[in-house]
């Protein structure tokens, strides 16, 4: 999805998350494809120190399947690590569309702002219920950093779209950080809360 400059959004811009704000995010099924157990933390540190790595832009997909195939042993495909990393981004959000389609009608404009991996991104353009109404978004990826490490996703976001009118996210340390950099940030508790927040800011 091509990001459309700031100059060119009309309406107000609200920021969200992807990741159980957007889209619901469902881990196990790639944990039993990578044969990890949910309650070994240390497997499952491993799998992600690989998984930050390719989400901030430290290495290429083809890396990225590289240490997957020496995590799991070399007993798989590529086909099936790239299969299996995707499978934990894959279900809307449920009453996100009705939400976002809500604010839309009011002019509203959205745009994601998420840590997340080239791969997983895939995947939220195949599945989101209303991608067609984000004009684009910032990712840990191309900022070389999450949104814990510092301003860089902000500074990024805020020079493509400007600041929004609210940024929704559901780690309470994301929006604390947020509110530290001068940004309206909400928690996101459910899509009905969200529009009720919006609307009393557009009010």
């Amino acid at each position: 999805m091509n990001s459309v400059p700031a100059s060119e959004i009309r309406g107000p811009v609200v920021a969200l998350d992807i990741g159980n704000v957007s889209m619901r995010l469902t881990f196990d099924e790639m944990y039993r494809r990578f044969d990890v157990d949910p309650g070994d933390s240390a497997a499952v540190g491993r799998l992600w120190e690989h998984g930050a790595a390719i989400e901030t832009g430290r290495c290429t997909v083809p890396e990225f399947l590289d240490r997957l195939d020496d995590f799991t042993g070399h007993r798989h495909t590529r086909q099936y690590l790239l299969d299996a990393w995707r499978c934990g981004v894959r279900e809307p959000m449920p009453g996100m569309l009705e939400t976002v389609r809500a604010l839309a009608s009011r002019g509203v404009r959205f745009s994601f702002m998420s840590d997340i991996s080239p791969i997983h991104l895939d995947q939220v353009f195949k599945y989101c219920e209303f991608v067609h109404l984000v004009t684009g978004g910032i990712y840990s990826f191309e900022a070389g950093a999450f949104k814990l490490q510092g301003s860089a996703m902000f500074d990024a976001f805020e020079r493509r779209y400007g600041r929004p009118l609210v940024f929704f996210d559901d780690r309470i340390e994301i929006i604390e950080h947020a509110r530290e950099l001068g940004w309206n940030a909400i928690r996101f508790e459910s899509p009905e809360r969200a529009l009720q927040d919006a609307t009393a800011l557009l009010d």
